[in-house]
């Protein structure tokens, strides 16, 4: 009696014992046979299910309760810092100036010859006052508002003579208006009409010419 209890006692450890090595034998096969976890990846068990997790060193992988909510913040991305350049002002835009115009000079006013110069003059013996005159180009009247009189008149005395210039006249003949001359007797004497020698030498509608002055004639 005291020998079966014994009996079935070793017979459940036996039994035991292969079940226990057969769970053993099959949960080898299963790790052997399964894939093995990608690199970087680890199998967890949660709750009974296998949850492949990836490894990261910068991350804490926290395991909560039922009912409680797993909140993941979001990565904090450093944002690396941009130097700032300094702006730099475009240029200013020169306006294009249009070349100076050149300003043409003012003629040249050609400068009028002198009506009268005076001409270095000997004297002669015989030498007179009207002999001197009977040049077109000085006469009595024009010699005396020079201070030229008789008493100048000594055989070999040089003296400064009035006379008309040419150059005033260019293609004409100066000639000194005289006592007694009118526009009338020099025109005649000259052989042409007083209009002419008006126009020649710029006279007023009344043809007054002076003693002394200057005339252009042919």
């Amino acid at each position: 009696m005291q020998q079966r209890p014994q009996s079935s006692i070793v017979l459940l450890m036996i039994i035991m014992a292969v079940v226990m090595g057969l769970g053993g034998f099959l949960a080898l096969s299963y790790l052997s046979n399964r894939p093995s976890a990608p690199e970087g990846m680890a199998a967890v068990m949660v709750d009974g299910v296998e949850v492949m997790v990836q490894l990261n060193a910068a991350k804490t992988v926290d395991i909560v309760g039922p009912g409680e909510m797993a909140v993941t913040l979001p990565e904090q991305t450093a944002v690396p810092q941009t130097e700032t350049l300094p702006q730099v002002e475009p240029p200013t835009e020169v306006p294009t100036l249009p070349p100076p115009t050149e300003t043409p000079l003012p003629p040249t006013a050609t400068p009028v010859p002198d009506k009268i110069i005076f001409e270095s003059y000997t004297v002669q013996s015989g030498d007179s006052l009207y002999s001197i005159a009977d040049r077109l180009d000085t006469s009595i009247a024009l010699m005396a508002q020079y201070y030229i009189s008789a008493q100048d008149l000594t055989p070999g005395n040089v003296i400064q003579l009035p006379i008309g210039n040419p150059l005033y006249c260019p293609g004409k003949r100066p000639y000194a208006v005289g006592e007694g001359d009118t526009a009338y007797s020099v025109a005649k004497r000259f052989n042409i009409d007083k209009e002419e020698l008006q126009a020649i030498n710029g006279l007023n509608d009344d043809y007054i010419i002076r003693v002394a002055d200057i005339l252009c004639v042919p």
